[in-house]
């Protein structure tokens, strides 16, 4: 009793500090529960009940029986954590309804509200409520960002002069003066017809919006947009416009607890499941396939299901989601008749293949044009006298609403059918300048309104009452968007979002999304791999994915998609696919044998043993022609005294060409990156025409930038504050913006970092300065992964760092014997540089690092960061890691015997969320590479990519993925860069096809094959094709010539 008694007085004293009051039936019950409690853990438990019984949407400060064994159930993780919650698939109409309290700043259930129950047939009032709650959800997301925040009581000014501060329109209406500097939340109406207001709850203001800069985003009306500007006369003056800051589910849920805002038969998140998050992870066979406007009726179609069913019959997937509109058009009385017979003929194809009928879910969502009560959202699932026998004979088959929602294991996923990137863009207040990227402007608008449909009710009309089931807050981890749209997928705010495409109007194309590892791929991706090319048949493998399932592995077999493309899928003895033959394209000679000049060079200083790389910049004018060289004449006999080694590089003048070339010079240690469908490329070294073996830098004023789909080479002359040409520098490219960091120059290694805007009607090189943290040491030949707008360096070979950097130096013992040298090494370390706050720092990492090491490659494939190979002291390395760009954990991957062979020089490129391609490179024994392999992510596979350029070795040369499933590689050496002959230069431009051309590349060139009967109809075509067109249309003109 005294037990009892005492614990009694804990819990009433805790819930009393919190400001609440326990029912005598809660607290006896509480009591008892905590009784079996460890006395060492009681203080701890009591937190967590608190904790928890604060995050439930409480009524009063009178905490009734419910609430605490609700409380009790949340802490002990055993709820909502059984076998039925696996899978479930929610109708909209089953989604649960949270209104967001002002006064509790909580989210609470519509039965703990004054709200009537949702009605198909609303009232005027629910329409105004529609809107007030979209308003409330951002209003309140929005006053927790950093941004608006307001500053801590007593903090200094300087601490808080960033933070901004929202308007409501009233308090602009109400001010007879000018307001400058304004920021209002509010939602873009035309009240009258060509003249646009800003509305939120308070009022309405008229809107001057003719100088207004749009940043990212479809701004369409009844989006509700954050608008800077000033106010005068009754007239709000815009100067910029934005989206409200989104904010990921976990951000979300740490406010609000455990809410189920979901649905689902759980009574709490699946997020909060260990067992549930346990399960999901283990289960890495299962997988989604996603397929939209599924024809039932088009006999193509059917075709393709049939062969599809028959590739996945030894491997089911878990679930199959198949998207309207069933039918390939409306028939008016017909059309039910007409749907009932084609449900009938699917069942028949299902039944024929007992694996998929047994072992899949199927999963309808209803299209605008199938039967139904008009286009309103949501929509209800098609009617039981339709689907009535279909379900009969597939048991495992659910017709669901539109929208509709799927919880997996832990993982919530949204389906909508609906066309509504067109609708946005033609609704839009003005449209972005750049329409290739429309995807990502449409995801961004989405998920910053929290809404599917964000659009004006007379173009996307919703019922009223249930507009609630559209919004996506918290953000769900999958949004798939079946849409007429071309096929995407795209990862913003931890949220993929996915467009499969209308599967008969884009060849026939699909997606598989795998919960496990959270990745989508393209049907074309599952037969990523060339097998040979003969005039209209082209044959693939498929990823690894396909054989997941190590126990069901086929003898052989094919799936045909489309008239012109056959799978080939033959069984490998360790489980995986291998691919048999390969071709690639012809290699494009773009070589010019003409003799360029010696270069001007710019006098630098001496590079300091210190932390920053302090080049001179005051000689920026002085720039005359220097004639000076280094000789690299070593003894043979002395490996580690060599200074032409990939670390020491014996570069010191800069090229300049006394004419003008149609193609670049040829290069080693270059740049390339690519944005959009054009690859720039800068810098390198090449040889001295006129100098012996002696090499020279390339102009650092000069960029060359190549066309994919014209093949066109052109060159430009970048202004700005470039200090100096360099070879071995890190170039990436991030929203439009090049990225130079490190390098080698004629008076040795940089940190210097410069930035490069791509899409500017000028190039300028702008160094960044005044960048906080403690940045990387002076290097080159370092590795670079990019991820949330952070640029993640790694490893490098250059100065030891000074201060107290994590990671390990090891020096090289050869640069000790230099004169005059601070001495030179290679490290593992990793530096961060977040483009947002433009701020420098190291993560604490775990796990085993790589060695160090420099002339790596790097990639980026989702939050992974890989590394492969690299040189350390004499070794050319063939090891593989991977870090979690999340969590900072290292990971070695295992490289089979038989894999590719330790190397340095060489290029990793991502080609697919499960690929990456490598090619070239230079061995331990001095052997320059032309072999080329492929590394399935999923599988920790490699397998040898034959094709056409085995008579090509590189080293130091750059490849570039391009958007028609090709990689570019450009320049490099093809010879011993070490050895004492001339080094074999290249500018010559090797393509691989390592991913199938789309339905539109093979239109393409059919147009442009049969061009004389056809251009009169070009102008027919979409603006964005019709440019696409033109640009090959050079191409081909210039192929004679």
């Amino acid at each position: 009793m005294d037990v009892a008694r005492k614990i009694k007085t804990k819990v009433s004293a805790g819930f009393k500090m919190r400001g609440l009051i326990l029912r005598p039936d809660a607290s006896r019950y509480l009591v008892h529960v905590l009784e079996s409690v460890n006395a060492s853990e009681l203080d701890d438990i009591m937190e967590k009940v608190l904790d928890a019984v604060e995050k439930q949407p409480l009524s009063s400060s009178m905490i009734e029986l419910s609430v605490v064994e609700s409380a009790v159930q949340d802490c002990s993780q055993s709820c909502d954590e059984t076998i039925e919650n696996v899978f479930n698939i929610i109708g909209a109409f089953d989604v649960p309804r949270y209104i967001y309290s002002a006064e509790r700043k909580k989210f609470v259930p519509i039965s703990m509200t004054s709200h009537s129950a949702p009605s198909l047939c609303g009232l005027a009032k629910d329409k105004a409520e529609l809107f007030r709650e979209r308003y409330t959800i951002l209003q309140q997301r929005i006053h927790r960002h950093q941004l608006f925040t307001p500053p801590a009581i007593g903090a200094a000014v300087e601490e808080g002069q960033n933070k901004f501060q929202l308007k409501t329109i009233e308090a602009l209406l109400g001010s007879t003066a000018k307001l400058g500097e304004v920021i209002v939340l509010g939602m873009i109406t035309q009240l009258k017809e060509g003249t646009f207001f800003l509305e939120d709850p308070s009022g309405t203001v008229r809107l001057e919006m003719s100088k207004a800069q749009f940043h990212n985003g479809l701004y369409t009306e009844s989006c509700f947009v954050l608008a800077e500007g000033w106010y005068e006369d009754s007239v709000f003056h815009v100067n910029g416009f934005g989206f409200p800051p989104t904010e990921s589910s976990s951000s979300t849920r740490a406010y609000y607890g455990n809410l189920n805002f979901f649905g689902g038969p759980s009574t709490t998140s699946v997020k909060a499941s260990a067992k549930l998050k346990q399960l999901e992870e283990e289960n890495e066979n299962a997988m989604f396939v996603i397929v939209s406007d599924v024809w039932l009726d088009n006999v193509e179609v059917m075709e393709k299901l049939n062969m599809m069913f028959s590739g996945y019959a030894l491997m089911p997937p878990t679930c199959f989601i198949l998207c309207g509109n069933f039918s390939s058009a409306p028939y008016g009385k017909t059309q039910i008749k007409s749907l009932k017979d084609s449900l009938k003929a699917l069942a028949d194809a299902i039944c024929a293949h007992p694996t998929i009928h047994s072992s899949c879910r199927f999963v309808f969502v209803p299209g605008p044009e199938d039967p139904g009560p008009g286009t309103i959202l949501p929509r209800p699932p098609l009617a039981d006298y339709i689907t009535e026998e279909f379900k009969q004979r597939v048991p495992f088959s659910v017709f669901t609403t539109n929208p509709c929602r799927i919880q997996y294991c832990s993982q919530e996923i949204v389906i909508i059918r609906e066309d509504l990137v067109n609708k946005m863009c033609r609704n839009c207040v003005r449209l972005p300048n750049n329409n290739l990227d429309i995807p990502n402007h449409f995801v961004k608008t989405i998920l910053s309104q929290g809404h599917l449909t964000p659009l004006p009710l007379y173009v996307s009309p919703v019922f009223w009452a249930y507009d609630y089931s559209l919004r996506v807050y918290p953000v769900p981890d999958v949004i798939i968007f079946a849409d007429k749209y071309d096929p995407f997928s795209i990862k913003n705010t931890d949220c993929l979002c996915v467009n499969p495409g209308s599967f008969p109007k884009s060849g026939f194309t699909f997606k598989v999304y795998y919960p496990s590892n959270r990745t989508v791929e393209d049907s074309f991706e599952l037969v990523l791999r060339v097998l040979s090319v003969k005039r209209h048949s082209v044959k693939y493998i498929p990823s690894d994915k396909v054989t997941a399932n190590r126990n069901r592995r086929p003898d052989q077999y094919n799936i045909r998609i489309g008239l012109t493309v056959t799978f080939s899928l033959r069984p490998y003895q360790d489980g995986g696919l291998r691919r048999s033959t390969t071709s690639g394209r012809a290699p494009l000679n773009l070589c010019d044998d003409r003799e360029t000049d010696m270069a001007e060079m710019e006098d630098i200083g001496d590079l300091p043993a210190g932390e920053e790389d302090n080049d001179s910049d005051d000689d920026e004018d002085d720039e005359r022609l220097l004639a000076w060289m280094v000789d690299d004449d070593m003894g043979e006999e002395d490996e580690e005294e060599e200074a032409e080694e990939e670390d020491e590089q014996p570069l010191d003048s800069e090229a300049s060409e006394s004419f003008e070339l149609e193609s670049p010079p040829e290069r080693s240690g270059h740049i390339a990156v690519v944005d959009r469908n054009i690859m720039y490329v800068w810098g390198g070294y090449k040889n001295a025409q006129n100098h012996g073996f002696f090499d020279l830098y390339l102009p650092r004023n000069e960029i060359w930038i190549y066309n994919m789909e014209s093949a066109v080479w052109t060159k430009q002359v970048a202004a700005g504050n470039l200090h100096t040409s360099m070879s071995g520098s890190c170039g990436v490219c991030v929203d439009g913006v090049l990225y130079l960091f490190g390098g080698h120059h004629a008076r040795g290694n940089t940190n210097k970092i410069y930035r490069l805007p791509l899409r500017a009607p000028s190039l300028v090189w702008e160094e960044m300065k005044d960048l906080k943290g403690l940045p990387p040491s002076c290097k080159d030949k370092l590795g670079c992964w990019v991820q949330k707008n952070r640029l993640i360096f790694f490893g490098g070979y250059g100065y030891a760092a000074q201060g107290a950097h994590q990671g390990t130096f090891e020096y090289d013992e050869s640069t000790s014997q230099v004169w005059d040298s601070p001495g030179r090494g290679w490290n593992n370390q990793i530096h961060i540089l977040d483009l947002e706050t433009s701020t420098w720092s190291q993560p604490t990492t775990r796990g085993n690092p790589p060695s160090p090491r420099a002339a790596h490659a790097c990639a980026t494939v989702g939050n992974r960061g890989y590394v492969f190979g690299g040189r350390y002291k004499n070794y050319r390395l063939n090891d593989l890691y991977y870090i979690d760009l999340d969590t900072w954990e290292w990971h070695e991957m295992s490289v089979p015997q038989q894999g590719p062979v330790g190397r340095s020089w060489h290029s990793f490129t991502p080609v697919s969320p499960d690929h990456i391609f490598l090619f070239g490179g230079f061995t331990t024994d001095r052997e320059t590479l032309s072999d080329a392999w492929l590394y399935y992510v999923s599988k920790n596979e490699w397998k040898p990519f034959k094709h056409s350029h085995a008579e090509s070795p590189r080293l130091w040369h750059t490849a570039c993925s391009g958007p028609d499933g090709e990689v570019f590689v450009f320049g490099g050496c093809a010879n011993n860069l070490l050895s004492h002959q001339r080094a074999a230069h290249s500018n010559e431009l090797l393509v691989f096809n390592v991913q199938p051309k789309s339905l539109v590349r093979f239109c393409m060139e059919a147009v442009l094959q049969h061009r004389e009967r056809l251009s009169s109809y070009w102008d027919c075509l979409p603006k964005h094709l019709l440019h696409s067109l033109k640009q090959r249309m050079t191409r081909v003109n210039t192929l004679g010539s």
